[in-house]
């Protein structure tokens, strides 16, 4: 087997496996990966070192999430907590164990949720260039 053919049973055994169709066409004019098959390596994780080369990791890592996303999401969660803590107030016609109980637990979240979103806060701020990167990508 040439080098294309063994690239071709590579991804076609993993497509298999995959329930997905492998690529048709490998290779570029210019003789680098295909659009094709750099899609399909986006869509299923792969590294191309293994889908060209058959080495190195099958699977690239997750990308970790943006500390500015994480603080958007804590301080989103710590508003939406508010919130509940309103509607639970105004929905308590009279004291009972129960009503008392899930009072004292939308407090106890809403402090732990304020403090997550402040420490998130600094952590971003101390993180070279975290607020820069966050507003570039909003531009």
């Amino acid at each position: 087997m040439n080098d294309l053919e063994v690239i071709r049973f590579r991804l076609s055994h993993f497509a298999e496996s995959a329930g997905d169709t492998a690529p048709s066409k490998i290779l570029s004019s210019d003789g680098g990966p295909s659009r094709e098959v750099m899609d399909y390596c986006d869509k299923h994780r792969l590294t191309l070192d293994w889908a060209l080369l058959g080495s190195g990791p099958i699977h690239r890592k997750a990308k970790a999430p943006l500390l500015a996303d994480i603080e958007f999401d804590a301080i989103f969660l710590h508003g939406l907590l508010q919130g509940l803590e309103l509607l639970i107030d105004e929905s308590e016609s009279n004291s009972s164990p129960a009503s008392n109980a899930a009072h004292a637990l939308a407090q106890e979240v809403i402090a732990k949720s304020e403090r997550l979103a402040c420490d998130l806060s600094s952590l971003v701020d101390a993180t070279p260039n975290a607020r820069k990167a966050q507003l570039e990508a909003v531009k």
